[in-house]
């Protein structure tokens, strides 16, 4: 299974290299606490192991209940406190199957990379092979990867806290709750990057609950500009959700809805049955929203 992080009954993937937990948006697991430093403990995983260090925070990291100093070898079952959250660090790490020098380089690299730093590694790839290593290589970067996206997992953890604030009746907390994430993976949107489906259909998902809750038609614009600057078809199931959702926000940006349609609509044609009918859906949410 490799090296997990359960926080909040949920377990999250740690991939090889390093991974950053602090308040801020930027690091792979955002922590809501004010206890909790803007980058706060880093967890490195190597061939050789797990380490955790303090990077500098203001109220320190805490192993087993010992404050650390310096970097601190951590193992299975080992508590790690970061501000008043606690997490367990599970599993140990595994061995790369195949020992070979691009297989390995490009294994461990790229789980836990920049797009730009896969693309140096394949180019050190191509020099050394005759190429089949370097086309398959590009293939997998296409194809659902071995190691869940760790957005899509932090984002799953801090919807959870989210879910218990909204159930609580604690919309604002909620919202708070969930602000950060949902505003960054809408930036890197408008940035051009990057945004997994799955991703996106879990922040649509997650904004969904949210107007919901709160009635702010401002989550509804969220979901189209998103799926319409990643050009992607909402899910069935949210699809459906909206229909009950778009009848109790109090206004939504028909701009943006129209904009999102005029998006989809483009290659209707090559779209499969099933899509199709999402899609005569969807235009049916902006005959709602004209409602309004």
């Amino acid at each position: 299974m490799g090296i997990r992080l359960r926080y909040l009954a949920h377990d999250l993937e740690v991939p090889f290299g390093e991974f950053v937990i602090g308040r801020s948006a930027d690091c792979q697991l955002s922590l809501d606490d004010p206890l909790v430093s803007r980058r706060h403990g880093l967890l490195t995983v190597s061939d050789s192991g797990v380490t955790v260090e303090d990077l500098g925070s203001r109220n320190g990291v805490f192993v087993n209940g010992t404050r650390i100093s310096g970097r601190k070898a951590i193992a299975d079952s080992d508590r790690i406190t970061i501000g008043s959250q606690e997490m367990l660090l599970l599993g140990s790490v595994e061995p790369i199957a195949s020992p070979t020098k691009t297989g390995n380089a490009w294994a461990r690299q790229t789980q836990n990379a920049r797009p730009a730093d896969i693309a140096e590694v394949l180019d050190a790839v191509d020099e050394e092979d005759d190429g089949t290593t370097a086309i398959a290589s590009r293939r997998l970067l296409h194809e659902t990867p071995s190691h869940p996206d760790k957005r899509v997992n932090a984002l799953s953890l801090i919807g959870g806290v989210a879910d218990k604030a909204l159930a609580l009746g604690r919309l604002d907390e909620a919202e708070r709750i969930l602000n950060r994430s949902l505003t960054d993976i809408l930036v890197r949107a408008r940035m051009g990057a990057e945004v997994q489906p799955e991703l996106a259909a879990k922040a649509g998902m997650y904004a969904a609950r949210l107007a919901n809750a709160t009635g702010r038609g401002s989550w509804i614009d969220y979901i189209f500009e998103l799926n319409t600057r990643l050009g992607l078809l909402l899910p069935g199931p949210l699809v459906d959700d909206l229909y009950s959702v778009l009848r109790k926000v109090k206004s939504v940006d028909m701009s943006i809805l129209r904009g999102y349609v005029k998006r989809v609509r483009e290659g209707a044609g090559e779209r499969s049955p099933a899509e199709r009918f999402i899609l005569q859906r969807i235009e049916g949410l902006e005959r709602l929203g004209a409602l309004k």
